[in-house]
């Protein structure tokens, strides 16, 4: 049995369905890569909506915290800024303090980051005594490394209390 020949028409036909499978491969890559964003850009819009400002915490101790702001960090400053207000209860023990030192930033790849007064925009918070029905206020900083992302701001003393910021 021999070949059959091959027509210029059937060459032609050859060629119109392999541009039409070319397209239609392009076509499903492009509406992967756009399912991709519209995914990512969905994400991003609920870890922003995730954090309601102003977030009142009450540590066991039952003192107040608030975290007022938060500035997440960009690729121009990879610093995460976080606003805190600390009032004390009525009944707050002698000799309590804000020490900023207790907070950690955690990040989603796992691991944390302690805080930097240096990196902290101004008024940082700084250790202060406190009485009772007494505040502080300022903020703290955390230069978050290359690649990593915040996940939440973490106080430990007398037990956790937490934030989740993205």
């Amino acid at each position: 049995m021999q070949p059959r020949p091959t027509t210029p028409s059937a060459l032609l036909t050859r060629r119109r369905i392999a541009a039409g499978l070319c397209a239609a491969a392009a076509l499903a890559l492009t509406l992967a890569l756009l399912s991709a964003a519209a995914t990512a850009a969905a994400a991003n819009r609920q870890a922003t909506t995730k954090l309601k400002l102003p977030a009142e915490r009450t540590s066991p101790t039952g003192n107040f915290f608030t975290l007022e702001a938060y500035i997440a960090p960009s690729a121009s400053k990879p610093v995460a800024n976080f606003e805190v207000k600390v009032c004390t209860s009525a009944h707050t023990p002698a000799g309590t303090a804000i020490e900023p030192s207790f907070f950690t930033l955690g990040l989603t790849q796992g691991g944390s980051v302690a805080e930097s007064v240096r990196a902290a925009k101004s008024p940082a918070l700084v250790p202060t005594p406190l009485r009772p029905k007494q505040c502080a206020q300022g903020w703290l900083g955390f230069s978050v490394p290359k690649g990593k992302t915040p996940s939440k701001l973490e106080y430990e003393y007398n037990g956790l209390i937490s934030w989740t910021v993205g």
